[in-house]
């Protein structure tokens, strides 16, 4: 009879092992080990964290970029600069992606020549060719294609192309493109720990990154030359396109983000764009407070697809953070070109105010985006020839805005369950000094409700 086998871990070394072969394996082995480490602590840290009692749950709910995911990230930098900061470098691929996406986009659109696709004076010469600079500045940074490719599998994993796009992207081809990534991808996590890392796998993802940055540096004359062009911008009015109002937008700070030794700023964090598919849930802790030591934050995904998810997350919930997104009155959904974006809005918030299971939840509403607002109407756009019902009334952006809040206010008092008080502000998220303030509101809107919901007050 044989013997019973034994399994030994780690198994021996091989007994004809070289020198060189014998420092390879304990290289490999020490690695592995790092990683098993890392793991096991990230596990137990998601354990604690769900075993912390939560005195607070809140939704951030609002149709695809309202800027949900901005004022979460207004949150973190809030209450958790520290844990904040630590994340700041995961956020350079993201805000270099957002830009080359960007330059790319530009790209396309001076490749389009076709009449029945371009209207204005195009910046071709008479055979249909790019003009002379504007072919040289095609082929100078003709290289950021690839570089487009590697940030977005090193971000996202390697995925089928399709699957790659956003959804406003397979609907709006005049948009610049965004990365997408699923529902509890940990991405920034990821990134953070293989920074951290020695494998040779990630060495070579860190010589990458390096060389993109290079990259970005060798290109920076180019492109801000590129965003310059009248010929550019001509273009890009003749279609309607304002690329500054879109999310992930960084042309004017191209300078000082292709530095080699770049490091993201809060405010380059807030503006970066990714765009999360499905519900994300955040833990958000206090750092240096005693009350209400944190937050579980769920990050709703806003598009017409995902919004079936949202009634799921209503048990339990203490505060639903609804975001308007009043810039879009002249936008329409990028899912359906006939339905509105602020008739969507205004739909939205009636469900949710109307809805039973909420009728004990505390409503804070942002009137977001106005920055962009009033761009859009000091710069002619007229709101009454949108939204037909504001009649004659003053084309103003403060006469706008009233206009809108008692909108949505009107729609709370009447639909809502029982009579409930509102919380409004009107924000722009992406300015910190003045989001800091409504979110120092916010903190003691929902301290006051925890502390009455566990019968304290």
């Amino acid at each position: 009879m044989l013997p019973p086998r034994r399994n030994v871990w780690p198994p021996p070394p091989p007994a004809a092992e070289s020198e060189e072969q014998r420092q390879a394996r304990v290289d490999a082995e020490r690695e592995a080990k790092r990683v098993s480490n890392a793991i096991d602590e990230a596990l137990a840290l998601e354990r604690e964290q769900r075993k912390r009692p939560h005195n607070a749950k809140i939704l951030l709910l609002g149709q695809a970029e309202s800027g949900k995911s901005t004022i979460l990230k207004n949150f973190q930098l809030h209450f958790a600069p520290k844990a904040f900061q630590a994340e700041s470098e995961a956020w350079r691929p993201v805000i270099h992606l957002n830009l080359i996406r960007s330059v790319n986009f530009v790209l396309s659109l001076l490749e389009i020549r076709h009449p029945s696709t371009y209207h204005g004076d195009a910046p071709t010469s008479p055979d249909g060719a790019l003009s002379g600079p504007l072919r040289r500045l095609s082929i100078s940074l003709a290289p950021l294609r690839q570089v487009e490719e590697t940030l977005s599998n090193r971000i996202a994993g390697s995925r089928p192309p399709e699957e790659q796009r956003s959804e406003a992207e397979r609907y709006h081809p005049a948009k610049a493109s965004e990365i997408s990534l699923r529902s509890g991808s940990g991405w920034t996590a990821f990134l953070r720990f293989r920074r951290g890392s020695t494998s040779a796998t990630d060495r070579n993802e860190k010589a990458e990154e390096l060389q993109t940055r290079r990259i970005l540096n060798a290109c920076a004359h180019d492109i801000m030359t590129l965003w310059a062009a009248p010929e550019v911008q001509q273009g890009l009015k003749d279609r309607d396109i304002v690329l500054q109002e879109q999310s992930g937008f960084f042309l004017d700070e191209v300078q000082r983000i292709c530095q080699e030794d770049y490091v993201p700023t809060p405010d380059d964090i807030l503006r970066a764009r990714v765009h999360t598919v499905g519900p994300e849930e955040h833990f958000i802790h206090m750092e240096g407070t005693e009350n209400l030591k944190s937050w579980t934050v769920y990050d709703m995904g806003g598009s017409t697809s995902q919004r079936a998810a949202w009634a799921q997350f209503f048990d339990d919930v203490h505060v639903i953070i609804f975001l308007a997104p009043i810039s879009a009155f002249n936008e329409t959904l990028a899912e359906n070109n006939t339905i509105n974006r602020l008739a969507d809005s205004l739909k939205l918030w009636r469900t949710i105010c109307s809805n039973k299971l909420l009728t004990n939840v505390e409503f804070i509403l942002f009137l977001n985006k106005v920055d962009i607002l009033t761009r859009k109407i000091q710069a002619g756009v007229r709101f009454a020839e949108h939204v037909t019902s504001y009649r004659n009334k003053p084309n103003e952006p403060k006469e706008v805005i009233k206009y809108l809040s008692d909108a949505f206010a009107t729609i709370n008092q009447t639909y809502s369950p029982r009579k409930r008080r509102m919380h409004r502000h009107v924000t722009c998220a992406i300015d910190t000094k003045a989001t800091a303030t409504v979110i120092n509101d916010i903190h003691e809107v929902i301290l006051m409700h925890a502390l009455t919901a566990t019968n304290i007050l």
